[in-house]
């Protein structure tokens, strides 16, 4: 019948727009890919936004001791090729960029050389904004490199000279070579890193920067030695999701990013797509989601990444069923109370749970621990608190 014609030819054209979409002719995305992050996962969002300054060195020292299984990072690149760690795509809100660079303030983080983003101060700003958690000792936190979290989840913290300014060289091809030490107050939790390339389209190559990165600091899961599958997501009472096949993921929430993604990681490690607006949450309306999901699963993504809501929730029953129907899980951002965390996971326990959320993107990974350990699905909890961890890492008030 017509009906039907113009039916199946709808359908058509939704397959050729999607095989378009990533540049495959088939869907080559591996799930079992998926199985190498944890159900339940406790995703540190920026290290922490709450206790300390959010993608500082406080703040994933933090994240880590506090038993994080992924710390989450957001990556920009410097005007001389830097990967430096930044939410924003200016200093403006985290830094005394205004004072130091007055006129600059709302210049993007890719106008900046190194150097110079070396004399901003990343911690004070925190300071002001929550004198309830001011610590002395956030004055004057640097922005981070790329490397710099990595060394952190290994248990390492930033070497520095007895002025507190870290060490680093450069050589005579212009490359950073930025130096660390075993951190004294690390306690053996090694997590993996949940990588956020910002702005695609601004930095073009920087998937196969990364890429190379990864490779150059023993991070890739595709390079060296393969990574043994029977290696545990957490070895007694310690993450070890950094050791395992599942040590790092990648997202965004650019679809030209997205495609990157999978042009250069080929599907073969944890990605996800990340969708959300927290004003409107628009893509969550029914007639989008599916292609949404298809979108991500053709272009090798095994996660989707949506925030949570009020009235307009990204991560609805019916978004949620979706998405687990068609063989992908879902991690929410950003978690900051337990109500939040009641209301994604559901009211069971253990395996008679059936949560919305997969994972849960948190500020709060001192309470997101505790949640999952009084619900069954973890066999611990924190061992102190927030302030005593942060006082045990040396950040004095």
């Amino acid at each position: 019948s017509d009906v039907c014609s113009s039916d199946l030819l709808l359908l058509l054209m939704l397959i050729t727009a999607l095989m378009a979409g990533c540049g495959q002719k088939k869907v080559t995305g591996d799930m079992t890919v998926q199985s190498y992050m944890p159900d339940n996962a406790v995703i540190a969002h920026r290290g922490t936004i709450y206790w300390a300054p959010e993608l500082t060195e406080a703040a994933f020292r933090w994240a880590r001791n506090t038993g994080a299984d992924y710390m989450e990072l957001d990556v920009h690149r410097t005007k001389d090729s830097v990967l430096v760690i930044m939410h924003d795509k200016s200093f403006k809100r985290t830094t005394d960029v205004a004072d130091r660079f007055p006129g600059r303030e709302d210049d993007p983080v890719s106008s900046f050389t190194w150097e110079e983003i070396m004399q901003l101060d990343a911690g004070s700003a925190f300071n002001a904004k929550n004198p309830e958690r001011a610590r002395e000792s956030f004055k004057g936190l640097d922005v981070l490199v790329f490397e710099d979290v990595f060394r952190i989840a290994e248990g390492k913290k930033i070497k520095r000279d007895e002025d507190g300014n870290r060490l680093v060289s450069r050589d005579d091809s212009g490359t950073y070579h930025f130096e660390y030490e075993p951190d004294p107050a690390d306690n053996g939790h090694r997590p993996g890193i949940y990588i956020e390339v910002k702005i695609s389209e601004q930095y073009p190559g920087i998937e196969e920067q990364i890429y190379d990165e990864l490779t150059r600091m023993g991070w890739n899961p595709l390079e060296g030695e393969e990574i043994r599958a029977d290696i545990p997501f957490w070895s007694g009472d310690r993450v070890n999701v950094g050791n395992t096949r599942g040590k790092i993921l990648v997202q965004t929430f650019s679809r030209d990013g997205m495609m990157n993604l999978k042009r250069v990681f080929d599907g073969k490690v944890l990605a996800s797509f990340l969708k959300g607006n927290p004003k409107s949450n628009e893509f969550a309306r029914e007639e989008v989601t599916d292609e949404i999901i298809a979108f991500a699963k053709e272009c090798g993504a095994q996660f989707i990444g949506t925030n949570l809501g009020d009235e307009n929730d990204g991560l609805s029953p019916a978004f949620a069923g979706k998405i687990h129907a068609a063989g992908l899980k879902a991690n929410i951002y950003s978690i900051n109370t337990v109500e939040q965390m009641e209301k994604y996971f559901g009211p069971g326990q253990g395996r008679k749970a059936s949560p919305l959320a997969d994972g849960m993107i948190t500020n709060r990974t001192d309470l997101t621990v505790d949640f999952y350990h009084e619900r069954k699905v973890r066999s611990y909890g924190t061992e102190a608190t927030p302030n005593e961890i942060l006082t045990d890492l040396g950040y004095a008030e």
